[in-house]
């Protein structure tokens, strides 16, 4: 079983508050991690996100975090040594989960 939290941030582009969200947030259980990706394109969908209104959501197995699931449904595997939020190259080190 995994744990979403859905959520949306406002684009600066569009004169949006980056510290505001502009849906509600949703945490949500699912089975498997392309019940997740398919949570997070239904959900951008339903509220009309663009990419700029998107982070990046985290996939949880209790309070591990196992994979990422980007704007586009792709589900990300954490790289060796994990993830570095504070290193701006960090995705390039992301596997993509096989189908």
């Amino acid at each position: 079983m995994y744990r979403i939290i859905l959520r949306s941030v406002g684009n600066p582009d569009f004169g949006q508050d980056p510290y505001q969200p502009i849906s509600p947030t949703e945490e949500i259980m699912v089975d498997t991690l392309q019940q997740a990706a398919e949570a997070v394109r239904a959900y951008i969908v339903l509220h009309d996100l663009g990419g700029g209104n998107f982070p990046s959501t985290l996939v949880f197995a209790g309070n591990q975090v196992v994979a990422r699931i980007s704007y586009n449904g792709r589900i990300w595997l954490p790289p060796e040594g994990g993830w570095d939020d504070n290193d701006p190259d960090d995705w390039r080190r992301w596997l993509e989960a096989p189908e």
